[in-house]
């Protein structure tokens, strides 16, 4: 019995060659990232005018204190997670429709990926200048009449610059899911009575369920960091802050480096804690 204790709790071969090849790649991210996060908290404990780095003073946590006790800047935090929540969704119901058409696409699918993939690819500072510009005073203007919203048209086109950039990749993370569908196993389903709705709710689901995790969880990431967007529409009376704009104006139009790297490890730990969560969350197994 201990013999075979043993042998459960040794890792297989196929697992330890996988961790053989992930070692490197997870050094070299460690390396490139742990030194700018030191960086950043080093900095973040001093009061350090940009324009004039011989000034600097040591403060302890006072920028922390600072931060973590203004209300605008988690505003800030809540716009942004608000925003995410709502372009993360609609891109995922959008990219559902989307793999869904791609996976009948047998000829053309190589050619339809591709064109699928070509907004992503995009600059997103492109797209947002684009949606902006077809947005306020465009032509998209003056046919759905987009004045009437006010200071919301800046929201809605972050917004839309976002779900139309990242809806591609989605459609084809989750078209990896639905092609992993047996089609035999549909054929039985159908021959079994199953309807429509309990084909989907029994099969087509399940199977997507993991990809549509890796879905959520890399693009709510990834929305979190837009900073071209809301750069673009920042005006006066704007009501686009997310957390990148006040870094950034607090660097380079305020010139306080500390207070600023604070705000940066404010905003990665909130992050952090986002990405672990959705790990959490969604952690799921294919049943199917």
């Amino acid at each position: 019995m201990t013999g075979n204790l043993a042998n459960a709790r040794k890792p297989k071969s196929g697992e330890t060659k996988a961790r053989g090849l992930l070692a490197p790649a997870l050094a070299v991210l460690l390396a490139v990232t742990a030194w700018p996060l030191a960086r950043a908290i080093y900095l973040s404990l001093y009061n350090y005018p940009f324009t004039n780095p011989g000034d600097r003073k040591f403060v302890g946590l006072d920028n922390y204190l600072n931060v973590l006790g203004n209300g605008d800047w988690w505003r800030s935090v809540g716009w942004a997670f608000a925003i995410v929540v709502v372009v993360v969704t609609i891109q995922l119901l959008l990219g559902f429709l989307f793999a869904n058409v791609l996976n009948h696409l047998v000829r053309l699918l190589p050619i339809a990926r591709i064109f699928v993939l070509l907004p992503f690819a995009a600059m997103s500072l492109f797209v947002a200048f684009s949606w902006r510009e077809g947005l306020d005073g465009g032509y998209l203007n003056e046919w759905f009449r987009f004045d009437d919203l006010g200071g919301r048209i800046d929201v809605f086109t972050v917004c839309l610059s976002e779900i139309w950039r990242g809806t591609g990749i989605v459609a084809v993370i989750l078209l990896t899911g639905l092609m992993r569908i047996s089609p035999s196993l549909m054929e039985s389903a159908v021959a079994d009575g199953a309807t429509p709705r309990q084909r989907f709710t029994h099969i087509v689901l399940p199977s997507l369920a993991p990809a549509a995790a890796i879905a959520v969880a890399y693009r709510a990431l990834d929305a979190l960091r837009m900073f071209d967007a809301p750069y673009v529409v920042d005006r006066p009376g704007s009501q686009v802050r997310p957390p990148q704009t006040w870094i950034f104006d607090t660097w380079f139009t305020g010139f306080e480096l500390g207070l600023a790297a604070t705000m940066s490890v404010v905003f990665f730990l909130f992050t952090a804690i986002v990405g672990f969560s959705l790990v959490r969350l969604l952690r799921v197994r294919r049943v199917v």
